[in-house]
């Protein structure tokens, strides 16, 4: 049994009398922590020297440890990346942008008795082969393939004179509708002939050089994947469970809504660029909106940070030069001119001017090269959050 205080010992619980002097050095107190300093009422707090807690002065901190902060390897490995995409973002706009070689446009050539043949031949033997010229009798049924985007010209030959007359549909690309008029413009008149363009399938008239979708899709893309990057830096790559990944996958889906709706509310009704097809434009940047949130997010819950590096080298450093905007598949240089459609810029340019101009021609094609995408994204997501707390209670003899 432990031995009681007699009355002349002061437990150390008790409080001191009023009467008894207390010491700072021989008082004790439960615990062995001091109590709480308070300030008085309309006072302001004591100043005492030195930093907050966590923070320190910077002559306290070692050289060795700011070197570390900068050149670390987590750090420089940043810094590099950072640097190797900007050199990635200069060659790619520059390598696509800075000489167009038209390639392979395809012409149809109508003319009488055999002429169409001879011609179509003469211009497939022009060094470089910037045309593929197909002998055509039917005149409707080229128009219709020109309207389709298979041809990007219908050349229609006449033997019985000097001039000829060229059919463009400057809406399926007008650096292509372009590209041909110049290069039968220089043919002709090394044979002494003119050529008269007429556009069958002329813009909107707020679509200036029908450039307007890709500025569309590039919103709605640059928009999607920049929510995700934010989100992903504010809360962390990882969602901390599957109810929380749900939650966030449900915010892309419905930024991408807002997106969609809002973004085609500006061009077709505000600005008047893209008319007519407001529904089908809305679902197209819906799809393209929760395309770069998802794939973002998912790269970046398994690379972190990089991952959004790695959605701006999609979407920005080989998507949009590569997306048949400014210049049209067939005026680039390769890889750009192959990799365009099968990206989700690509595809959604394409996907534009098929509602728009070419009663959706293909447009399954551009749909499903950018649902690839979103599916990419959505499965590396999903599969980066498998070693997340499920939510699943379990027995408690079963418990850690």
């Amino acid at each position: 049994m432990p031995e009681l205080p007699t009355p002349d010992q002061t437990p150390r619980h008790r409080a001191p009398a009023e009467d008894e002097q207390v010491s700072g050095e021989d008082t004790q107190y439960a615990g062995d922590a001091p109590p709480k300093e308070t300030t008085p009422v309309g006072s302001s707090p004591a100043l005492t020297d030195g930093p907050r807690p966590g923070y320190e002065r910077s002559a306290d901190e070692p050289v060795r440890e700011r070197l570390r902060d900068i050149f670390g390897i987590s750090s420089l490995g940043l810094v590099i990346g950072a640097f190797l995409l900007h050199l990635g973002f200069i060659a790619s706009y520059v390598g696509a942008f800075h000489q167009q070689q038209p390639h392979g446009l395809q012409v149809s050539v109508i003319s009488d008795h055999n002429w169409q043949s001879y011609v179509a031949n003469q211009l497939n033997a022009i060094p470089g082969k910037p045309v593929y010229a197909y002998a055509e009798t039917d005149q409707a049924t080229a128009k219709k393939m020109l309207t389709e985007r298979r041809r990007q010209g219908v050349y229609l030959f006449n033997p019985n004179g000097n001039t000829d007359t060229l059919l463009v549909a400057s809406s399926a690309g007008s650096s292509n509708a372009a590209a041909v008029e110049l290069i039968f413009q220089q043919v002709a008149a090394k044979q002494g002939r003119s050529v008269q363009m007429t556009d069958i399938a002329p813009v909107q008239p707020g679509d200036s050089r029908g450039i307007t979708g890709f500025y569309l899709v590039t919103g709605w893309l640059v928009g999607g994947y920049l929510m995700a990057s934010l989100v992903g830096l504010r809360r962390g790559g990882k969602a901390r469970n599957f109810r929380r990944m749900l939650w966030r996958l449900a915010l892309c889906a419905v930024y991408a809504v807002l997106a969609g709706l809002l973004g085609t509310l500006i061009v077709d009704q505000w600005l008047g660029a893209l008319t007519g097809h407001y529904w089908q434009l809305a679902a197209i940047g819906m799809l393209l909106s929760a395309t770069a949130s998802i794939f973002t997010m998912g790269m970046e819950a398994v690379f972190g940070v990089v991952g959004v590096g790695i959605a701006i080298l999609l979407f920005v450093v080989l998507g949009n030069p590569s997306a048949g905007g400014a210049f049209n598949y067939e005026v680039l240089p390769q890889p750009w001119r192959f990799m365009g459609q099968w990206l989700p810029n690509g595809a959604g340019v394409d996907a534009v001017r098929s509602v728009v101009y070419l009663d959706g021609y293909s447009l399954g094609f551009h749909l499903s090269a950018m649902a690839w995408w979103l599916a990419v994204g959505l499965l590396v997501f999903l599969l980066a959050a498998n070693n997340t707390y499920w939510g699943i209670r379990r027995p408690m003899d079963q418990a850690d």
